[in-house]
């Protein structure tokens, strides 16, 4: 079943485009990446897929619906996003950033209602955050601010779930706790996942669908085992790579190889 569906997609800043003619599905419960280079356009893209960009043409409809014609609140309930992180100086704590997702599912004048602090003790105790929860946002690490973040967009309870860089700026092993998470999330609840993501052999062994996306444009979409080829990588990452099957997933993973010193 098809949740989202993107038709001639481009969008930008100002006067021009960073992504052009960008069309592609998502089935319902699907886990997809986007890969490409620094300034390949992933952002844009993730953004524009909202309608959070003036400089827009093409559709997205979701579930039926064209963003265009929803307002924010409604799409809100559509679309959670996850942006990428860096430093957050406010003092709210925990508890209090992951119940901001409720808003769209709340009455005005209304707060909290014991349903919704039930399902946010769920989410805390999925995103392994329970301890955390009457911490400050700006005293938490970035892995664990990570965690929170995801969580909070969790609460607003959406079909689908956007996430730009996720494992930006984290160590190796928080990174593959948030995948980890999110992988959860598809096969226990039924979210579609998409997002985008620069690490090829991290986003490999969780996403049942890839996306090359290469100067503002997608060069090829399909499983890993179709996309992770040396003339793939060559052509979208400008980069020499073997490319061996990794031995517990049987999935492909690629090294680098190194360039002889002096060599452009």
């Amino acid at each position: 079943m098809v949740i989202l569906e993107v038709k001639n997609l481009s969008a930008g800043y100002g006067n021009g485009h960073v992504i052009e003619n960008i069309s592609f599905s998502l089935n319902k419960g699907e886990f997809v990446s986007i890969l490409g280079r620094n300034g390949s356009g992933k952002s844009t893209l993730i953004k524009a897929l909202q309608g959070l960009l003036k400089n827009v043409s093409g559709r997205t409809i979701i579930e039926g619906e064209d963003i265009s014609s929803l307002n924010p609140r409604k799409a809100a309930r559509k679309i959670a996003y996850v942006p990428q992180i860096f430093s957050f100086s406010f003092e709210f704590s925990v508890m209090e950033t992951i119940l901001m997702g409720r808003y769209i599912h709340q009455r005005r004048l209304g707060g909290a209602s014991s349903s919704d602090l039930k399902l946010i003790d769920e989410i805390m105790n999925l995103a392994q955050i329970v301890h955390l929860k009457e911490k400050k946002i700006a005293h938490l690490s970035g892995g664990e601010r990570q965690r929170v973040f995801i969580a909070r967009a969790l609460a607003q309870d959406t079909p689908l779930l956007f996430l730009d860089e996720p494992s930006s700026h984290l160590d190796i092993s928080f990174q593959v706790e948030i995948y980890h998470i999110l992988k959860l999330l598809q096969e226990e609840k039924g979210k579609t996942i998409l997002l985008t993501e620069h690490n090829i052999n991290l986003a490999i062994p969780y996403s049942q669908k890839l996306m090359l996306l290469k100067e503002g444009k997608i060069q090829a979409q399909g499983t890993p085992e179709e996309l992770i080829t040396k003339d793939n990588i060559k052509k979208v990452f400008q980069a020499d790579v073997d490319i061996r099957e990794n031995l517990r997933s049987r999935l492909p993973e690629i090294s680098l190889i190194p360039k002889p010193p002096g060599e452009a």
